[in-house]
């Protein structure tokens, strides 16, 4: 599948100077100061663009997670890994650490109702996060991952926009899923939320 990748700030760069090009015969040795000055504008020191090997790792997780693979999805996984819901705060939210109980969680999700899951339209900006984050997010390479999950819940199609944050360690394996989506077609397909009942037991 091909991949598209958003860098949108150095996209607006370049169409900016190409449509501003085609309408002022402005000197070169000015035009290239005005690119240096926009370029250094727009440097961040907390972080960078990383490799796309990242988006292709977090992809293929993501694939296998929609696909009911498990023991092919945890080779890809720390062993401490921490796949965090999107219904609440940094305190409040449903947070599932570490790989056996992860791979349980989903496998009962997936005897609980969840017949099929297909992912599909990816969008990735893959970024080397150097400074300073806030709500106890680790710095290091993260993928931010915009995709579609096309589901049956039930005998009823769920068809809904996910945005996942994948933080990946040294080792190169994913220990941390942030992830941010409306759940309220999840919960209406199953008749209950299915998070309120994992936080009471």
């Amino acid at each position: 599948m091909k991949k598209k990748f958003f860098i949108p700030i150095a996209t607006f760069i370049v169409v900016a100077f190409f449509a501003y090009g085609c309408n002022n015969a402005t000197p070169a040795k000015e035009a290239t100061a005005n690119a240096d000055s926009t370029s250094a504008s727009v440097t961040n020191p907390n972080l960078s663009i990383a490799s796309t090997e990242y988006s292709d790792l977090s992809e293929k997780s993501i694939q296998l997670l929609a696909k009911g693979d498990y023991d092919a999805w945890a080779n890809m996984l720390a062993d401490d890994i921490v796949y965090a819901y999107p219904d609440g705060d940094m305190n409040t939210r449903t947070k599932i650490t570490g790989k056996a109980a992860l791979l349980a969680w989903w496998k009962k999700s997936k005897e609980s109702g969840m017949d099929t899951m297909m992912v599909s339209e990816f969008n990735h900006t893959p970024i080397n996060s150097t400074g300073q984050l806030k709500a106890g997010a680790p710095t290091g390479i993260y993928d931010i991952v915009y995709f579609t999950s096309k589901m049956i819940i039930k005998g009823k199609p769920v068809s809904i926009r996910m945005n996942f944050s994948v933080h990946f360690n040294a080792d190169k394996k994913i220990d941390r899923y942030y992830t941010y989506y409306d759940r309220s077609a999840i919960i209406n397909a199953t008749g209950k939320n299915t998070l309120d009942e994992g936080r009471k037991k």
